[in-house]
């Protein structure tokens, strides 16, 4: 290996401004151009050469100083606050990080959880609550399929929902979360006088079910927040025993009892009972000695207190332990997640067993044992591949680049690197040559021969139909030769019980010792396990540190040079003449200039530190270096003027226009540093009217988007919080601070900024209130407006406030920069809705015509017309005073329960019963009763029509809507609603009442939707009357008896007590859920209504009611 040496440079290479000679020759040259014709000697005694190496010297330390390391010129002072005050240093843990982006960056986030060891992420197929159909024909969304229309074929579902899968660590006092096998030795009494046996031992496998939130009931019911039973365990029993399809398996019912609440003094109180039906149950023990006592002994032998103790306890706690984990899961991703995506079933990843058969050839000197277990923890792994965190210092000494260290959200517990999250996938295939390749790689084992897959259902039955799919084998084939299928989003997993491994040395069979072998498995699953503790190192980059070397420090030329000019620190040497000291400050005045120069340029060089600062008081960008000072030159206050002062330096070198512009090009370049503009130049320099706007408002608007910047770019694709109960900025969508930063809108108009992503809309489960659409008159569907709900935004601006009101060219620009910022695949939609309750337009409206109707056909009490002032006054006052009936008429909500053709009748009635006599209101006429009815005609009529248009805060009112069912969001979230359950729930209650005739899932999801429809009606018209919803089981239990007018419901199959078992049903499933219902059918409304509004003299397409292309009139020939 060759030998690297270093060597020191005899003429290192500098840069030109740290190289004297080079400095030297080059004056030398111009002094040579400029006065060759009276200065010859450019010798070092002259001394003007003296000086011009002075002056090359000074320029030498100012280039020594520009190349110091740029940590120390962006020292502070010390005592001047931090290293580096408020510096745009943001570290890579802060803007390389994201904002979960991909299924890997939820992956990420989720094992970095505790309790959480591994996660999966799949895109959602179908439905996640409900689907819909679109009626084309009546031009809306429906539950209900028309008749050629099949759920397969035509149902919509929305797109951007994703499931996850949950595995979990394990708990230091209950074990594994992920195992819900429960296995215990029972000794059963008998009395056997030939064995003379009182006890037989039997090992009972208990495999217990998913908790299920929708037919178990909460498990909070049963367990507190600490994980401590809440009520004592009394009793298990195990009825309706009934023979499995393996040897020694059962299915039994399992009902667990326990104690009254201590706290309930009533004695007569219902016991807490929670019961289990069909938990699989295998008995593993002597096969003979169980078969034969056959019915000598049977499952009511099992002590009833133990089994409690062993199987209903470790149930209980494990099933509340996997609810918590899940449940903070849901809510870390509901807080995470992205605009217009949303996640559906969070939820424990389902396991398929899977053993292997196998004969292993060892080396004669191989310890079995040893193999053996190395062996099962390599084929665990190749199932489940493991996933450690790394260190910061671990990936650095890998020499892994930074970004990649940094993919991804920021985490607590390390860092995952990408291969290993990419190898950790669910498999839907195993290989039997993989599970060779991976064997035959530990020491010791010679070959593998006749290796074999089985997999098992939740039952503990094995499975056919999976194995060598494709290879012109049995269908039904259970053992796998070449490949074993996995279930969609299911986790394999090794059973070691269903196993089978014969070892051979030299032909030779051998049996390992299990019990050492298992002892020997743990202690390597111990060895690799990383527990997920508190990193101790560091999660980041650290911000580099410098050493304040003072670079503004200034060494004046003229002390550089020989002491006999008498400009040192010394002055002129004495004795000394007048004439000689004159000289001296003559040579002093003349390299003033030169001076100034140097330490202005030493001074910008201190000052380098506040170029790029983000601390809005910073007011120069050019600095400068008073010289002033007796200290730093000697006699210098006799040479310089008491005027020349700092502050005129400064005026000099810098006015506030030039450093405005200069500071706005330093935080330009930031911005492009960091891949960021200001998107619309234009509507940053000029203000509402069109006019430049304050180059200090300008600035301000750029520090506050580059101080917010590692969240504005982390965050930028993150969504609201959909978990969190109140709507705070912080929860928020970061599109809104966005926009509005990059737009420089005013906070009051930032703050009615309404970001509504149409996926929050989508409907939870059948009859949930469903968007209004517009399917027009092509093929239905064909450009996708049968699904309002997938990567759809409405972006909701104040277009009542000013200056968009009337600047229509500010709100283009507003539109480019939404637009810009809007993800690539989200359909963004922007509304500029009003928030009047009733303007001038509407005023005019009424007052005009009445003023012109009072002047003509008023007659005062000498029958003479009212002047036109007079006329005018009297409308105003007759308009004001309908105007505060008709207000409080509106916020009673009568309108609600009058119809549209009975509106203007009840206006005038109204107006009527409360204004007459018009005399008392306007006395300038006196023939009321000749043209009094005429006026109220016109003002019933003027009324009705605003309430037609349905214009009175239209914002208010959506926002409200909005913020409550955002509020209701997170509890409707938490209820389990998934399409599979719901109708597997009906059908069982169906089950055996329809017939055989009919199937089953499709007869209840055909009652399913007939409901939803019919309570999709119900709700419609309890929002249009307005009523309270006191009693929703009782608005459910009509519905129900509507639908028994439809089928199925109208069976002739279904008994009377099989339609009242339904009805409890459906009100179980529905009562909850009407006054969510509601409110989304409020928001939905609401949001149907928002158009965008004009500024005056706007032409538009008055039936899109869009602004894609709006006209102003001056803005065109027709408008001068």
């Amino acid at each position: 290996m060759a030998v690297t040496t270093g060597t020191i440079q005899k003429e290192p290479r500098r840069e030109p401004d740290q190289e004297f000679t080079a400095l030297r020759r080059k004056g030398i040259e111009l002094i040579e151009e400029m006065s060759h014709r009276w200065w010859t000697d450019y010798n070092s005694h002259d001394p003007g050469v003296t000086m011009l190496e002075a002056l090359c010297y000074a320029i030498t330390d100012l280039g020594y100083r520009i190349g110091w390391d740029i940590t120390d010129l962006l020292q502070n002072p010390p005592g001047d606050g931090s290293d580096y005050a408020i510096q745009p240093f943001f570290t890579a843990r802060e803007i390389l990080t994201v904002n979960p982006l991909t299924a890997d960056d939820f992956r990420r986030l989720l094992i970095d959880h505790e309790g959480i060891s591994k996660a999966w992420i799949a895109t959602r197929k179908g439905a996640c609550e409900s689907a819909w159909y679109a009626d084309c024909k009546h031009d809306y969304l429906s539950f209900m399929p028309s008749g050629a229309q099949t759920f397969e074929l035509d149902a919509v579902s929305p797109q951007g929902i994703r499931d996850v899968f949950l595995q979990f660590e394990n708990d230091p006092e209950l074990g594994d979360l992920n195992d819900r096998k429960i296995r215990h030795a029972f000794a059963i009494k008998i009395s056997d006088k030939i064995s003379g046996k009182e006890a037989l031992e039997v090992t009972v496998e208990f495999r217990m079910p998913e908790w299920s939130t929708a037919r178990l009931g909460e498990v909070s019911k049963y367990v507190d927040s600490s994980g401590k039973l809440l009520h004592a365990l009394t009793s298990v029993e195990l009825t309706n025993i009934a023979e499995g399809e393996r040897k020694q398996s059962y299915l039994a019912d399992i009902e667990i009892v326990f104690d009254k609440d201590s706290k309930d003094a009533d004695e007569a109180a219902e016991v807490i009972t929670l019961d289990l039906p069909a938990v699989p149950v295998r008995l593993y023990g002597s096969t003979s000695e169980l078969k034969g006592y056959g019915d000598a002994w049977t499952f009511s032998d099992f002590d009833s207190a133990e089994l409690a103790k062993v199987v209903a306890e470790p149930f209980l706690l494990k099933s509340a332990a996997v609810q918590r984990i899940t449940a903070e899961a849901a809510a870390l991703l509901r807080a995470h997640r992205n605009l217009c995506e949303e996640f559906c079933c969070i939820e424990p990843v389902r396991t398929e067993e899977v053993a292997i058969c196998a004969d292993i050839l060892l080396e004669p000197e191989a310890d079995i044992e040893q193999v053996f277990a190395t062996m099962l923890f390599a084929i665990e792994n190749y199932f489940n591949p493991p996933l450690p965190f790394h260190s910061l210092d671990e990936l650095l000494k890998e020499k892994m680049a930074v970004e990649d260290i940094f993919e991804g959200p920021m985490l607590t517990h390390g860092f995952l690197k990408q291969g290993e999250l990419e190898k950790a996938r669910l498999r839907k295939t195993l290989r039997t040559s993989d599970i060779i390749n991976e064997i035959v790689e530990i020491e010791g084992i010679v070959a593998v021969r006749s290796l074999r897959l089985t997999r098992y259902d939740t039952a503990g039955n094995p499975v056919g139909g999976v194995a060598d799919i494709g290879r012109g084998v049995d269908e039904k084939r259970i053992s796998a030769e070449w490949t074993l299928e996995i279930s969609e989003n299911c986790l394999p997993l090794l059973s070691v019980d269903n196993s089978a491994f014969l070892f051979f040395k030299n032909d030779l069979p051998f049996v390992a010792d299990f019990a050492e072998v298992s002892d020997t498995l743990a202690q390597l699953r111990g060895q690799t396990e990383r527990l997920k503790a508190q990193n101790s190192g560091s999660l980041d980059l650290p911000v580099p540190t410098g050493r304040y070397r003072d670079p503004e420090r200034y060494v004046p030329v003229q002390y550089s040079l020989p002491e006999c000019y008498g400009a040192g620190p010394d002055g002129v040497r004495e004795p000394a003449t007048a004439e000689r000291r004159a000289q001296v400050k003559q040579l002093k005045g003349y390299l003033m200039v030169f001076e100034q120069l140097l330490a202005n340029a030493f001074s910008q060089l201190a000052g380098a530190r506040h170029l790029f600062s983000l601390d809005p008081a910073v007011q120069q960008t050019m600095f400068v270096q008073s010289l002033k000072n007796e200290e730093l030159i000697g006699g210098v206050t006799d040479i310089l003027k008491e005027e020349l002062d700092e502050a005129a330096l400064l005026e000099m070198a810098e006015t506030a226009t030039t450093m405005q512009e200069r500071r706005g090009r330093f935080l330009d370049h930031l911005m492009a540093r960091f891949g960021e503009r200001f998107s619309d130049y234009a509507l940053q320099v000029t203000d509402y009217d069109g006019k430049n706007k304050p180059a200090e408002t300008l600035i301000a608007d750029k520090l506050a988007f580059l101080t917010a910047l590692p969240e504005l770019s982390r965050n930028r694709a993150k969504g609201l919080n959909t978990a969190a109960t109140a709507l705070r900025p912080d929860n928020e969508a970061v599109l809104k601070r966005r926009i509005a930063l990059l737009a420089g809108l005013a906070p009051e108009t930032a703050q009615k900024i309404i970001i509504v992503e149409h996926l929050l809309f989508r409907p939870r489960f059948p009859g949930d209130a469903l968007m209004e659409v517009c399917l027009g008159k092509l093929p239905c569907g064909a450009c996708g407006e049968a699904d309002p709900y997938s990567f759809q935004l409405t972006v909701v601006m104040p277009g009542w406030l000013a200056p968009f009101d009337k600047n229509i060219e500010l709100r283009r620009s507003v539109e480019r920069t939404i637009r810009q910022e809007l993800p690539a695949h989200i359909l963004g939609k922007i509304c500029w809705v009003d928030n009047h309750d009733y303007d001038s337009t509407y005023r005019e409206k009424l007052t005009v015509p009445l003023t012109d109707y009072l002047r003509e056909e008023g007659r005062n009490a000498r029958n003479a017309r009212p002047p036109q002032k007079n006329a005018l006054n009297g409308a105003d006052l007759i308009h004001n005073a309908a105007l505060e009936s008709f207000s409080a008429w509106m916020k009673s909500e009568q309108y609600r329960t009058t119809e549209d053709s009975d509106r203007p009748a009840a206006l005038r009635e109204l107006f009527v019963a409360e204004l007459d006599p018009l005399s008392n209101i306007y006395g300038g006429v006196s023939n009321y009763d000749v043209i009094g009815s005429t006026i109220y005609d016109m003002m019933s009529e003027h009324f009705a029509e605003v309430v037609e248009d349905d214009r009175w805060y239209i914002y208010k009112r959506f926002k409200d809507a909005w913020d409550a069912w955002l509020a209701a969001l997170p509890e409707r979230q938490r209820r389990e609603w998934k399409p599979a359950g719901f109708v597997s729930r009906v059908q069982e209650t169906m089950r055996g009442m329809i017939g055989s005739r009919l199937d089953p899932a499709q007869t209840a999801r055909q009652a399913i939707e007939q409901f939803g429809d019919l309570f999709d009606r119900a709700m419609r018209e309890l929002a249009a009357a307005g009523d309270a919803v006191n009693d929703p089981k009782s608005v459910v239990a009509e519905i129900f008896e509507e639908a028994l007018d439809y089928e199925p419901f109208d069976s002739s199959s279904l008994s009377a007590a099989e339609r009242a078992e339904l009805k409890v049903l459906f009100i179980e499933l529905y009562a909850p859920r009407v006054h969510e219902s509601l409110l989304l059918l409020e928001v939905v409304t609401m949001h149907a209504r928002l158009t965008s509004i004009y500024p005056p003299a706007t032409l538009h397409d008055c039936v899109d009611g869009n602004d894609v292309n709006p006209v102003r009139l001056d803005s065109t020939i027709l408008g001068g």
